[in-house]
Parts: C-alpha cells; structure tokens; sequence
C-alpha cells in the first residue's frame, strides 16, 4: 500500500496526474495540495515526470489500464479518497480559513465540509463561515448538503439510522445532545427552523435555537449574544440554562414574566437568594418548579406539608435533589399524593425506595414497580405480588430481565401485552410476534428499541 506520508515529501519537482473526477477536493484544494507538496498538476498521460496517479471517480478503462501500466513502472497510484484524507490531516487550518474568508467559494466550502477527513475542529470552523444565505438548513440543496455532512459527522450511531441525515430532526438532535462546544457555536449561526413536536410538555423544545439552549454545553458567549434579541419563550430556556451568570440571572429575573420565571426555577445553578424571592413571589408553576428542581430547606418543606397542596407535593416528591435523610422524612409524612410522586422519583437511594416499599400501598408498590432505578431485588420481590398494575408496571419496565419479561408475555392480558409491547427491553421475538395484532403493532412501531431492528436487519 502507497504511503503518502513518504510520497508527498518526494513530489517536490515532478508532476501528479489525476485521473477521473473529484469528490470534495476542490481545484483549489487540489492547487494548495501541490503548493505544499512543490509539485505541479500534470496535463495528460504524457506530461511527466510523473511522481503520483490519483484516481477519482468515474475512471474509465482506458485510464485504469494507463494508471496499472505507470503503477508496474513504480509510478505510487493511490485512490482520491486517500489524497483528501491526508490533505486534511495536513491542512493549514490558518491559511485555508483566511483564504475562505477573502475569497467565499461555496461551492469549495461545501467540499470541505463533506469532507469526513478533516478534523472536527476545522469542519467547525469552517460551518462558522459557511453563508446559509438566510435560510433553513432544508431549504435549498446547498444548505441540505451542509446539514446533512453535520449531521452524518456528529450523530451518535449514524450508521444505525441513515435516515436522520437529510431530516430536519438530524440537526435538531445533534444541537440538543453533542457537547462539543465549537460546534454549538458554530450550530448558534444557523437560521432558526421549528421541529414538529408530539408532546404536551411547553418545556420540549420546537426550535433549533431552543435545542441549543437545553444542552448545557452550549457556552455562556452564546447565551450573551442572544439575550437581547430572543423572544419571551426562548428566554425562559435561557433562563433554565446552568452557564448563565447570576447578574444574568437578575436581569432576566426583573422582566417579571411567569415563562422566565419558571425558567429560572429549573435552573440548576440558580442564585439561592434569588430562589428564595421567587417562591415568595412567584405564582404556583414557579413554586411548584422551585421545589422540584432547587435544594428544599427544612422550613420550607414542613410549610409544604402543613399546606398539603397536591401540585406542591407532587412537585417536591419529584426532586431528585432530595437527600437520603430528607426524603426519608417525607416517606413519614404518609401524604398520597407525595408517595407517589417518591416512588416514580428516579433519583432516590435503595434505602428509600424500601421505605416506600414498606407502605405496602398498591398504588405506591405499582409505582415503583414501574420505576427502573428501584434496582433488580426490588423487581424480583415486586414481581411475586400477584397484583395486575403491578404486572404491567414490571412488564413496562425497561430495567426488568429480559426472561421475566419473556414470561409476563405468557400471561393472556391484554394491558401487560401492551405494556411489553413499548418496552425496549422486551425480547425482540415478542414484539415481532405482535406484528399480526393491529393495536400491538401501533405501539410496537414506536417502540425505539424495534426500530432499531429493523433498521439492522432489513435495512430500512
């Protein structure tokens, strides 16, 4: 095999003939590639001497067997795709982005871009400077192109589902989950687009600028930026993100907006005396998420409970902030609707999910049968009590084994079927099994889990 790495350095005086088309090296790109290596672009078959054949695509026979004859006289032939790896291992980002930003090519820039040689840190900076002309990443086949090398880039598992590449959702998962943080900003400069969105929850974002602002990555430069221009909605996610500074904090905090305010209870790193008035002078969604996001003190906890207000009790059962000690403490409380926002609470220890395992209420048993973080031993005892919410809770359960599972799916009931039929955990015998039933088969076929398989096995 070819070296480049001791090739290149020998080109210095001769010529390279290429042979086909090109992919994503550019003329340009090319012409910088023969300036660095001191070589010159041969004219044909005949212009020599010839120091490296690059084969494109498109070669015709005749070009093959030219390039087979010069390869046997000791002439290196190496395919394009090896050439543009090693022009981006050895590209000077400094140069190629000073040129790009003198002379704009998009067409050159798309090139790179779709490039999956070159480093993540480049390909960022470029997407910086790439001009999207005002519109959506979908709406003209430049920018789709642009999205799609994204995409294809920095989608975990791309080869799982393809199909994401050229969707408006590729872009839209990759700004809410990548940590990367060159790439957020380079994401912050693409037009905004909505995603449709099947979820009641006014918390889930719509928007790319909204996914960027849910992922904690995103750097608080960003956030400084946008402030003055973004809408009321998009405030209260910038409220709710963790790199804003508390003097931000205070200034969203005087807009005095219920949606900001919410905001700022969800957030993380939240001032504690901003928290304090904000409870005191919120209305009941920003008490509600203050309790269920802050650290509650003692104070305030026992005045929920000698309140006994539903919201406020579900809202603080649902803190996963809670400590061992304190949320012990709540389980004493023996309050309804607290129990059971405890026993779904996915952040609690072993010894308290046995506290509310020692309630012995079957609705609270039923919760947490179905809540994956009680551990294996708690599952296997649930499992013995022969209550039905509680077998479709276990059978809904992605933290249940796979043979237990298999063994609910003998029980003929149709909740736990259908219950098993959206567990990701369910063996994939079962859920194939289930195709034959119209209902079972809706909910199947958004089970993530089967399309996943289907995605491998069949490849669609």
């Amino acid at each position: 095999m070819v070296d480049l790495e001791m090739i290149v350095p020998e080109l210095a005086g001769k010529k390279v003939l290429f042979l086909g088309k090109s992919r994503t090296m550019s003329d340009e790109d090319l012409a910088l590639f023969l300036e660095q290596a001191k070589a010159k672009r041969a004219e044909g078959e005949e212009d020599g001497p010839l120091g490296l054949i690059v084969l494109g695509r498109l070669v015709n026979p005749l070009e093959e067997a030219f390039a087979d004859r010069m390869e046997k006289e000791g002439v290196p032939v190496v395919d394009l795709a090896r050439l543009e790896a090693y022009y981006a291992a050895h590209i000077d980002a400094d140069v190629l982005e000073g040129s790009l930003a003198l002379f704009p090519n998009k067409a050159r820039m798309i090139n790179l871009l779709r490039n999956q040689s070159l480093p993540d840190a480049l390909f960022c900076r470029l997407l910086s400077l790439y001009d999207w002309g005002g519109e959506a990443p979908f709406e003209n086949d430049e920018n789709r192109d642009v999205a799609g090398a994204l995409v294809a880039r920095f989608y975990p598992e791309i080869e799982k589902n393809h199909n994401i590449q050229y969707s408006p959702l590729g872009p839209f998962l990759v700004a809410a989950q990548n940590a990367y943080a060159p790439l957020l900003e380079a994401m912050a400069r693409i037009p905004d687009y909505e995603v449709t969105q099947h979820s009641d929850d006014a918390w889930m974002p719509r928007t790319l600028r909204e996914a960027l602002l849910i992922n904690p990555a995103l750097p608080e430069s960003v956030l400084r930026e946008w402030m003055g221009e973004a809408s009321v909605r998009e405030l209260g996610f910038m409220a709710a993100h963790p790199a804003l500074s508390v003097s931000a904090q205070e200034r969203l905090a005087k807009r005095e907006d219920p949606w900001i305010w919410e905001g700022l209870a969800r957030n993380r790193r939240l001032d504690a005396k901003l928290a304090a008035r904000l409870y005191e002078e919120g209305p009941l969604a920003v008490q509600a998420a203050l309790l269920c996001y802050q650290p509650a003190s003692r104070e305030r906890i026992d005045a929920v409970l000698a309140e006994g207000h539903e919201t406020k009790l579900r809202a603080l059962g649902s803190n996963e902030r809670l400590d061992e000690a304190t949320a012990l403490a709540l389980v004493q409380s023996n309050q309804p609707a607290l129990l059971a926002a405890l026993a779904v609470n996915e952040g609690l220890g072993a010894n308290v999910y046995a506290a509310l395992e020692a309630t012995k209420s079957p609705a609270v048993l039923a919760l947490l049968a179905g809540n994956p973080a009680v551990g294996s031993a708690m599952l296997s005892r649930l499992s013995r009590v022969r209550e039905k919410a509680i077998y479709v809770a276990l059978a809904g359960n992605p933290a249940m084994p796979a043979e237990r599972l298999a063994q609910f799916a003998k029980i003929k009931d149709r909740d736990i079927h259908k219950a098993l039929a959206g567990n990701p955990a369910t063996p994939i015998e079962i859920l194939l099994s289930y195709q034959t039933d119209g209902e079972l088969n809706r909910i199947v076929k958004r089970n993530e889990a089967f399309g996943d398989y289907i995605k491998q096995n069949l490849g669609m």
